[in-house]
C-alpha cells in the first residue's frame, strides 16, 4: 500500500492509460487503413510482442475499440475486426444524421458568428486541398473535422459525446464513400458544406437540415451501391 503523499501512484496510472490509448490508436489506424481486415482475429500476445509492450495495454486498447464498434468479441473465440454490413451502414448514417441534425438546431440557436467562422475555415482548407493532389484519407479526416466542429459549437455535450463515441465507425464509412467517389471533395463536398454553413448563418433551420439530408442521402446511396456490387461479385460463380 502506498503511503499518503507518495507520488508513485500518481505516476503509474497515467502512464498505463497513455500506453493503452496509444495501442488503441495504432489498432484503430490499422483497421481504418485496411491493414487489419474485417473478420481478422486479433491475438493479444502477438500484438503485444509487435508493439513491444505487455498484454494489459493491448487488452485495454481492444476494449476501447469494442466500445467504438470497430472490434467485436466472439465467445470462446476472441476478438475480431468488425465486418460492417449494409444494415450497419444504414444505422450509422441514420444515427449520424439525427445527431448532426440536432447539432445544427442547437448551433443555430446558440452559436456565434465567430463559431461559424470555424466551420468556414475548415471549408477553406477543403477548397485548398481540392486544388491539388490529395489522399482520400486526408480528405476524410478534413470532412470529419468539419462535422466534429459542428457538434462542438452546438454546445450540446451529449450530442458531442455520442458523435465522438462512434467517430471510428463514421470515419470508416466516410472513407469507403470517398474511395468509391475519389473526386467527391473537388466536385461536391465543398459546395455541400458551404451550403450548410450559409443556411446556419442565416439561422434558417429548415434549410440547413435540408442541406444536411441531401449530403447524407447522396453519401449513403453511393456506399449502398458499392456494397451491393461487392456482395454480388462475391456471390458470382468463379471461373
Amino acid at each position: 500500500m502506498l503511503k499518503n503523499g507518495s507520488s508513485d501512484g500518481l505516476l503509474t496510472a497515467p502512464v498505463q492509460r497513455t500506453l493503452s490509448d496509444y495501442v488503441a490508436d495504432q489498432l484503430r489506424q490499422a483497421i481504418l487503413a485496411g491493414q487489419l481486415k474485417p473478420n481478422e482475429r486479433l491475438v493479444e500476445q502477438e500484438i503485444a510482442e509487435r508493439m513491444q509492450t505487455s498484454r494489459g495495454p493491448v487488452r485495454d486498447g481492444i476494449k476501447t475499440l469494442e466500445a467504438e464498434g470497430l472490434i467485436v468479441r466472439q465467445p470462446h473465440r476472441g476478438a475480431f475486426v468488425s465486418q460492417l454490413h449494409l444494415d450497419d451502414f444504414m444505422e450509422i448514417y441514420t444515427l449520424r444524421e439525427a445527431l448532426e441534425g440536432l447539432a445544427i438546431r442547437w448551433a443555430i440557436r446558440k452559436a456565434t458568428d465567430q463559431q461559424f467562422d470555424i466551420l468556414s475555415g475548415i471549408i477553406k482548407k477543403m477548397e485548398s486541398m481540392a486544388q491539388h493532389d490529395y489522399s482520400q484519407v486526408d480528405a476524410t479526416d478534413l470532412d470529419l473535422d468539419f462535422h466534429h466542429a459542428l457538434c462542438q459549437i452546438s454546445g450540446h455535450t451529449r450530442v458531442l459525446n455520442a458523435w465522438e463515441s462512434m467517430s471510428g465507425q463514421i470515419r470508416l464509412v466516410v472513407l469507403k464513400h470517398r474511395l468509391t467517389h475519389p473526386d467527391d471533395l473537388r466536385v461536391r463536398s465543398v459546395l455541400w458544406h458551404t451550403q450548410i454553413v450559409a443556411a446556419m448563418r442565416e439561422r434558417d433551420t429548415d434549410k440547413a437540415l435540408g442541406e444536411l439530408r441531401v449530403h447524407m442521402a447522396a453519401s449513403y446511396e453511393w456506399v449502398d451501391t458499392m456494397l451491393k456490387a461487392e456482395r454480388q461479385a462475391k456471390a458470382a460463380p468463379q471461373p
